[in-house]
């Protein structure tokens, strides 16, 4: 079980999931992860928990599920804070107090809310509006926003959510994972 400090482990990493935290704790200040340093099975780990991702993308789309493998991996803004702070909260905080928030506080209750609408971490454009409404913000404003930390990106398909009739929008699943351990 891998201890990222007193009280909080991730369960089930094996040496490569090791290997993809120590790579992402080591390059989270610059940013991005040299593909010399990665092996197969690490990129697959870096990208399924959305550790870091691969830099190249099917048209320069920044879109996690367009990016695609054999380059550099790139760290989520978000992550990046987590492993300078190592908590989540002010990991989100600090994130959002950096790109000029007012009240930056306010982005916790904003990802638990997302964390709880989420079906198998996707979520619903309807249901971002929905939040951003009830936070007094403008919803393409904290969609960009979200989008820009690292906490959500945009994705395609239906899973749970039958016949979408918006965007659905996948939720960063390291962060999810961590928020829920504390």
């Amino acid at each position: 079980m891998l201890r990222l400090r007193e009280g909080m482990s991730i369960r089930g990493i094996d040496s490569y999931g090791l290997k993809a935290m120590e790579l992402v704790k080591r390059y989270s200040e610059k940013g991005i992860i040299p593909k010399e340093e990665l092996d197969e099975e690490t990129m697959i780990i870096l990208e399924d928990l959305k550790l870091a991702l691969p830099i190249k993308s099917e048209k320069d789309s920044l879109a996690w599920i367009s990016r695609q493998f054999g380059e550099d991996m790139e760290i989520p803004y978000i992550v990046r804070f987590f492993f300078r702070f190592m908590d989540w909260k002010k990991a989100i905080v600090e994130y959002f107090r950096e790109i000029g928030e007012e009240k930056a506080e306010e982005f916790v209750e904003i990802f638990e809310e997302i964390k709880d609408r989420a079906k198998n971490l996707l979520i619903c454009a309807e249901d971002l509006v929905d939040i951003a409404m009830k936070h007094g913000k403008e919803p393409g404003a904290l969609i960009s926003e979200l989008k820009g930390s690292g906490l959500i990106s945009p994705t395609v398909g239906c899973g749970a959510f039958g016949k979408a009739r918006a965007p659905l929008y996948e939720l960063n699943k390291f962060f999810v994972i961590i928020s829920q351990s504390s």
